[in-house]
């Protein structure tokens, strides 16, 4: 497989990854935040 192939599939999946998990990350961080804000 050649490099550029390699590098287009590996951006594809990191962009399916994100998209994904962002939510979760944004919503752990709004979590701690409150609990931040509630001590």
């Amino acid at each position: 497989m050649a490099r550029e192939e390699a590098l287009k599939i590996g951006k594809v999946i990191a962009d399916n990854w994100w998209t994904n998990n962002r939510p979760i990350i944004l919503s752990k961080q709004h979590i701690e935040k409150q609990k931040a804000w509630r001590r």
